[in-house]
């Protein structure tokens, strides 16, 4: 560490980084405003299986990044790469701006996922390499408290016509492209193509002008030699050596956990959930509650993650999402039991197709239903509280500080495609699948994930608070804890 170091240069950097984050929020939540608007429009008639590819097909663009990411990585490094992205995001808006077929929606999706997928695996790469260790999980958590900004900002927006709610969505990736621009490259970058000068005044810019940097440097460069030393692992050693395929293992679980909690599914399809369930709470302004609680939740995580660590947050996270998902599930099932329930017309919206396979046996009444109209919302924000404090943030901190700088690279790059994978299946599949069974049984669904997940955390993941990288390798080789020295957190 660097002595008389200063935080507000790593956070400047760090938040030049993130303002992709925020624009990935915008991609994630446009479809909650966007899908219903369209429903009640005449320019496009959306079937069910079309609405669902619109929310679900940016996932898809999200997930071949690391593809590109592994080229562009070693060459550019991450600042240059943020840079890029900028373009391809911009041209996604406008691609939306003027959509008026299904077909355009598709490109304009696939174009702003592919973008904003990419910042969630550069940004915090960018941010593991500039931060010091004292910093980087407060750092690392920032990258969701920017995509929760992102959410809140088309959640309040709302209202706002959708194609010019696009167009204000441009400005994010722009400015990302310019406060990037006068922002230093990554001293590890530097080192590892051999600029040590460069490399020097990236680290002071970084530490402050009074830091005294000469013993960090020292430290960065030795662990580009030792890196250098190692080489990169191959796909094949992540699956067959135990120091690898343990933590890649657990990355992958959480990353499944993550969005097999029916995140990106709720925040996709928030406003359509409200109207759905009957409730007599405005669900435009329903959608701007969950969006500010998950701001809220997610900021409070950031002051608190150094002080608990990474685990016990996972732990409670995912233990709340089970009990808010049943919540939910208990709603739905009573309005479904409902033989006098009326379920609110959403003219062509996946949420129609998702609740017209209600029951109708008439064991509740519609005044019961009635009296539980507040739940499915406090369930919800009980929900999105719940994910920001533990599920948001901390499986993207763990992705990177899990696996060793020599497998960091590929392992992370999986996990990252791994995890727009399953959303994929999430918001693609959910609502073919509320068709069938029913809304209530997703839900219940969804609980019983999040409960078979709180036991795996408590089980098998790790505490990496205040670990080095070299503890981190030491709790997966099998090295004696004693060897496991703490620096201060």
């Amino acid at each position: 560490m660097s002595e008389g170091s200063s935080l507000l240069p790593q956070l400047i950097a760090t938040l030049g980084a993130t303002l992709g984050a925020f624009a990935l929020g915008n991609v994630i939540a446009w479809p909650a405003t966007a899908i219903y608007q369209i429903g009640d429009e005449d320019k496009m008639e959306l079937t069910t299986e079309q609405e669902s590819q619109v929310v679900a097909i940016s996932m898809i663009g999200s997930a071949v990044v690391p593809i590109v990411a592994a080229f562009s990585f070693p060459a550019i490094g991450k600042k240059w790469t943020l840079i890029a992205l900028s373009v391809p995001f911009i041209g996604g808006w406008v691609v939306l701006v003027f959509a008026n077929s299904y077909g355009m929606l598709l490109a304009g999706r696939i174009l702003t996922g592919f973008s904003g997928g990419a910042f969630v695996l550069a940004a915090p790469a960018y941010t593991a390499e500039i931060a010091e260790a004292k910093y980087r999980g407060a750092l690392g958590a920032l990258m969701q408290l920017m995509v929760c900004f992102g959410i809140l900002f088309i959640n309040v927006n709302c209202s706002t016509n959708w194609q010019l709610l696009s167009g204000l969505c441009i400005a994010f990736p722009a400015l990302l492209a310019v406060w990037m621009f006068f922002m230093p490259r990554s001293p590890v970058f530097l080192v590892s193509k051999g600029n040590m000068e460069e490399a020097r005044k990236s680290l002071q810019f970084l530490r402050g002008k009074n830091a005294k940097i000469d013993g960090e440097l020292a430290m960065i460069e030795e662990d580009v030699k030792q890196s250098k030393s190692m080489g990169t692992v191959g796909p094949m050693q992540l699956f067959t050596n135990p120091q690898y395929l343990k933590p890649m293992g657990i990355s992958l679980v959480l990353m499944s956990l993550q969005q097999l909690s029916g995140i990106n599914y709720v925040l996709s399809y928030s406003t359509l959930i409200f109207k759905s369930s009957g409730s007599d709470i405005d669900s435009c302004l329903s959608a701007m509650l969950v969006g500010g609680i998950q701001v809220a939740g997610t900021f409070f995580t950031t002051l608190i993650i150094e002080k608990f660590g990474r685990k016990v947050l996972l732990v409670i996270s995912d233990f709340f999402i089970c009990v808010s998902m049943l919540g939910v599930a208990v709603f739905f099932k009573m309005y479904e039991d409902c033989a006098e329930c009326k379920f609110e017309a959403t003219t062509n919206s996946s949420l129609d197709a998702f609740n017209s396979s209600a029951a109708t046996m008439g064991f509740v009444s519609k005044a019961t239903v009635d009296s539980f109209g507040w739940l499915p919302l406090v369930s919800l924000m009980v929900f999105i509280l719940a994910f920001a404090i533990g599920f948001g943030p901390i499986p993207w901190v763990l992705n990177v500080e899990l696996m060793p700088p020599e497998a960091r690279g590929i392992a992370a790059s999986i996990c990252t495609s791994f995890n727009w994978i399953i959303s994929y299946i999430v918001a693609k599949f959910i609502p073919t699948l509320g068709e069938e069974i029913g809304a209530s049984s997703c839900y219940f669904i969804f609980a019983g994930i999040a409960l078979v997940g709180t036991v795996f955390i408590i089980l098998v993941v790790p505490e990496t608070k205040g670990k080095s990288e070299d503890d981190i390798r030491n709790l997966f080789s099998g090295k004696p804890s004693q060897d496991v020295k703490k620096v201060p957190a």
